[in-house]
């Protein structure tokens, strides 16, 4: 009997063996099985295959085969286990990440032709059926007794006597194709450079906002897929997919979109289609579909903080798919105007190369200045010289942006006689007030309350709101604005893809004269007719107690400039802070980009910060303080043990209480970039964690709090 190693999905080491039935036919690495594990059954993939039993051990037999074809080929379960080996994460926890898209088979559903001959030849399926009407899985695992049942179902299939059913494709082509652009000199040569590529090679496409990139991604999925080839292209948020549906649909037939949006049902007919899609768009997650004949990947906004996986195994989208890429043996292309300084240090050692796109399309060329407004002596959130602003731009017909990175009314309430702050139960935050729900909510575990009429400290009504949200500004909108056509743009307002897309349309089309919104509007959008962004409160972020906290305000601001003059007409962008001095908004302007890395990075190296260390983030978590403060301790000694690893901790993490639970953090760094993760693994596996513990493994953290 053959015997089978199953990553079986749990976050315990090593795999599991399994003897495998012959009547489940031909076992293959990369599919999935259903196996006996405790006191129920789990999923798992088969990544080993053997002849030899295990000398006195009576192994269980795999309960279910749920894949016909194995969903990886060889090629992509090596890439996983170099993944998992990099993110020192478990066998389990690396294929539940990597097959999430895979877990959603309930919608599943198939009908049967006819009952009779189905009782012939899956007899145990038969009673599910009584007519030729559709049913999903769920339906049929109710109504027939416990069996193999994927299996039944995949061998039903292929003999003829059932059939799958197959959805329509979600998108089709758009028929009102554009005409073509025409290349500028330095597209025409970033092209070039990326249509000679053979075998790996990873690309930084540098170019300033309105530069035109897509139309550089686009040019070359088009070469790619001329050749036979597919290709992929991530996004860092939902809402870039949009404006790339759009711009794909006139280019392509065969497109696919992938998001956590999604139905199951959608997201089923995206994987029944997947042979038949050309290119595929989509956040992080789409990066673990397999889709055949890959032959270029692309990264859109590489810099984003989106691409990394905060749950789970905490990955990189962005540096798996260029171990993808090399695993493939295809070239890959990270874009974005501020490029990450991990990349851009890549670029500087040649291990990328570097394309620049230094100007923009539009025939303008001029560089827009950011007006600083020094909000200190200003009352108000919104200061006279944006609203100005704001009329003028207005009056000339054209539109605007507000960006405010902050939801909600108010990021606290304060009670003005005694100073309390109403906070969070279950974690270390002030709970922000969304007046217009009248409620308090944790931005973090997503608890929810009434607001009280008065302090529950003191019993005094006198609870002020601290600070400015969204919804306060929209309030100042509608007062001092009346006739002003806007719309909130946050995830309070924009509940579902539906609604994203209707308030982009109706921007784009000109119903709109302004959006206000938070940072999921600044990403990667173009809006020809907006010539005025203003920055409501350039403070928030710059002094987060995270090293890294400069470089993403400096990539927020940056991105946030480049929404204004992509089209015909000059752009101009006000910044109102009460640190008007802070060194970081001289290097907001894009000429300055280069000038503002390259000093970052300096800093970096006399640090030994990332990028030129490598550095491992280790949470213990715990409802009582003091056991999560023992398993970090535990911990730290075992890593001292390691030469030349610098072992900080344990202590309280920034944000020391969330969801409940108290966090404490052991902070590694190898200088030598040598040691991590590999030396890591041993002790990790060895160290037993405490019931009750738990514990999350970052490799190349990007959220210190």
């Amino acid at each position: 009997m053959l015997c089978i190693e199953v990553a079986v999905f749990s976050p315990l080491p090593g795999c599991f063996s399994y003897s495998w039935p012959p009547e489940f036919g031909e076992a293959v690495v990369g599919m999935r099985v259903q196996v006996p594990f405790g006191n129920g059954t789990r999923t798992g993939v088969v990544l080993r295959l053997s002849e030899t039993m295990p000398d006195n051990v009576e192994l269980k037999p795999v309960a279910d085969r749920l894949d016909r074809e194995p969903l990886y080929d060889a090629a992509r379960v090596q890439w996983v286990e170099r993944v998992r080996r990099y993110y020192l994460s478990s066998q389990g926890d690396a294929w539940q990440t990597v097959l999430a898209w895979a877990a959603h088979d309930q919608v599943r559903s198939y009908r049967c032709p006819d009952v009779a001959v189905l009782a012939a030849a899956e007899p145990a399926l038969a009673a599910a059926f009584s007519n030729r009407r559709a049913l999903s899985l769920k339906t049929i695992a109710a109504r027939v007794e416990p069996c193999a049942l994927r299996h039944s179902l995949n061998a039903a299939c292929q003999a003829g006597v059932l059939e799958e059913v197959i959805h329509e494709p979600l998108l089709q082509q758009n028929e009102n194709t554009p005409p073509p652009l025409t290349l500028t000199d330095a597209q025409a040569a970033a092209l070039q450079s990326l249509v000679d590529a053979r075998g790996f090679q990873p690309f930084l496409l540098f170019g300033r906002t309105g530069s035109g990139k897509t139309e550089v991604y686009l040019r070359a999925a088009t070469r790619s897929i001329s050749r036979g080839g597919r290709v992929l292209v991530l996004v860092p948020e939902i809402g870039l997919t949009p404006m790339w549906i759009a711009r794909l649909q006139s280019r392509f037939a065969r497109v696919a979109v992938w998001h956590s949006a999604l139905s199951e049902r959608d997201r089923l007919a995206v994987r029944q289609h997947l042979a038949q899609t050309d290119i595929l768009i989509g956040t992080r997650s789409a990066l673990f579909l397999p889709l055949p004949d890959l032959a270029m990947i692309v990264v859109d906004e590489e810099h984003d903080n989106s691409f990394k996986q905060q749950d789970g195994m905490a990955y990189s989208a962005r540096d798996m798919a260029v171990l993808l890429a090399q695993q493939l043996d295809i070239p890959i292309v990270l874009g974005s105007a501020t490029p990450s300084l991990e990349s851009w240090r890549q670029a500087q050692t040649g291990l990328y190369k570097r394309i620049d796109l230094p100007s923009r399309i539009a025939d303008h060329t001029q560089q827009i200045k950011p007006e600083i407004i020094d909000m200190r002596v200003v009352d108000g959130p919104v200061s006279p010289a944006l609203l100005a602003a704001m009329q003028q731009t207005l009056a000339a017909g054209d539109q605007a942006i507000l960006f405010l990175n902050r939801r909600g009314y108010s990021p606290s309430l304060q009670c003005t006689a005694c100073g309390d702050v109403p906070q969070c139960p279950a974690c270390s935050l002030s709970l922000t007030l969304h007046r217009r729900a009248g409620q308090l909510r944790c931005h973090s575990c997503g608890f929810i309350r009434r607001v009280p009429r008065s302090c529950e400290s003191c019993g005094e009504a006198a609870l002020m709101p601290m600070g400015e949200g969204t919804e306060r500004i929209e309030e100042w909108l509608q007062e001092h604005l009346p006739t002003l056509r806007f719309s909130r743009f946050d995830r309070d307002v924009v509940t579902s893809h539906a609604r994203l897309s209707e308030i982009l349309a109706a921007f784009e089309s000109r119903e709109l004269d302004c959006l206000l919104g938070t940072q999921m509007l600044v990403k990667g959008h173009d809006f020809p007719h907006v010539t005025l962004v203003g920055v409501i409160n350039a403070d928030q972020g710059m002094n987060m107690p995270d090293f890294r906290a400069g470089e993403r305000w400096w990539q927020q601001m940056t991105q946030v400039t480049g929404r204004a003059g992509r089209g015909e007409k000059a752009g101009r962008m006000l910044i109102q802070t009460r640190m008007p001095e802070a060194a970081w908004l001289t290097r907001i302007a894009e000429a300055q980009a280069e000038a503002t890395m390259t000093a970052e990075l300096e800093l970096r190296e006399m640090l030994q910060y990332p990028p030129f260390a490598r550095w491992v983030r280790v949470v213990f978590s715990a409802m009582r303080a003091e056991r999560a403060d023992q398993a970090a301790t535990a911990f730290a000694e075992s890593c001292r043990t390691i030469p030349e690893l610098m072992v900080s901790g344990p202590m309280p993490c920034v944000m020391e209480r969330l969801a409940g639970r108290f966090r404490f953090e052991v902070l590694l760094r190898d200088t030598t970039r040598q040691l991590l993760p590999w030396k890591l693994m041993p002790v990790l596996e060895s160290l037993k964690i405490p019931s009750g513990v738990r514990r999350r493994v970052d490799v190349d953290p990007q959220d210190m709090m």
